[in-house]
């Protein structure tokens, strides 16, 4: 990243697993970063990381949307499938306030001098079913999952063609030591306890190592197209199975797998036995074609990395 040193970035859900990665990216360059949190406790993790915390709320307009008129802001969601048990009705209420996190965010850059603003959304939005790579060109097909999550995107180009030079990003299954790749494999495995599985063995799934993501959506900041969709996946899908066998026979560690079926919903809740049922495969040609290059293009030279950083 040779151009655009020292600029100023505004982050939201600054203190999860993915924003402080972005934080210590970003700062590595010589960036002044400000990271959006809801407690002093994330804001503690968000100094940590190397920023500036700003304490607000993105369903609430307040201070901090002076902070937000910044050369670069990275808009990360909320993650879906933390917290309560996920239903029908949730992913709703999450879709609703979503539209309203964006008018608040939105419309404080939209006068500003706001070079580029990275929307990171969701790939259930845009699912590929069955093992076929697909690119950003091919239409929408989500499930009821993504078609729920479906309006926040949407109303999107609005702002688009109002001139906010908006870039969507859409990860995959982003993975590392943290978040739910440490609670359901890392630890389990460590552990000797049983790495429960939902959903079938052979589902297929698009990974990129968190560190990857992060320094992407940098990338994007700096040479992505405004208006135009980025899916964000290492150069290899691999199925649901592989992160548990491959991280195991790494840290040279027996595996104890207990699979749930689909039906398993009933406890889950729907949203996970939904996304349990779909493969999910992406080409990451649009985002190499802007001249990136990941430093863990497979599964096993990213679980390579997470090895090394699990006592961190």
């Amino acid at each position: 990243m040779a151009s655009d040193h020292g600029v100023t970035t505004f982050i939201t859900r600054a203190a999860g697993f993915l924003g402080t990665e972005l934080i210590k990216v970003l700062v590595s360059s010589g960036h002044r970063v400000v990271g959006l949190t809801h407690s002093i406790e994330e804001a503690q993790r968000v100094r940590r990381a190397g920023a500036v915390p700003v304490i607000g709320n993105l369903l609430e307009a307040g201070r901090w949307q002076d902070e937000a008129s910044a050369d670069w802001v990275f808009h990360l969601p909320p993650h879906p499938t933390t917290g309560r048990r996920m239903t029908w009705a949730r992913v709703d209420s999450l879709a609703r306030e979503r539209v309203l996190m964006d008018e608040h965010l939105l419309d404080a850059v939209a006068s500003g001098a706001t070079r580029r603003v990275v929307y990171v959304a969701d790939t259930s939005w845009h699912r590929a079913m069955g093992f076929r790579a697909i690119t950003e060109d091919e239409s929408p097909q989500p499930t009821g999952w993504g078609r729920r999550l479906a309006p926040p995107l949407d109303r999107l180009d609005g702002y688009i063609v109002a001139g906010a030079p908006i870039v969507t990003a859409l990860p995959g299954c982003v993975y590392g030591n943290g978040s739910w790749f440490r609670k359901r494999i890392i630890e389990p495995i460590v552990a000797g306890r049983r790495v429960v599985q939902f959903g079938t063995a052979r589902q297929w799934v698009s990974p990129i190592h968190v560190h990857d993501c992060a320094r992407a959506l940098v990338h994007l900041a700096e040479h992505g197209e405004p208006g135009s969709r980025y899916f964000l996946v290492n150069d290899d899908p691999i199925q649901l199975h592989e992160f548990a066998e491959a991280f195991a026979r790494l840290a040279n560690r027996s595996l104890r797998l207990w699979r749930l079926p689909v039906a398993a919903e009933r406890v889950i809740g729907a949203i996970l036995g939904d996304s349990a049922e779909t493969d999910v495969v992406f080409s990451n040609i649009r985002l190499r074609g802007l001249g990136f290059r990941f430093r863990y293009p497979t599964l096993e030279q990213g679980l390579a990395q997470v090895l090394g950083a699990r006592d961190e």
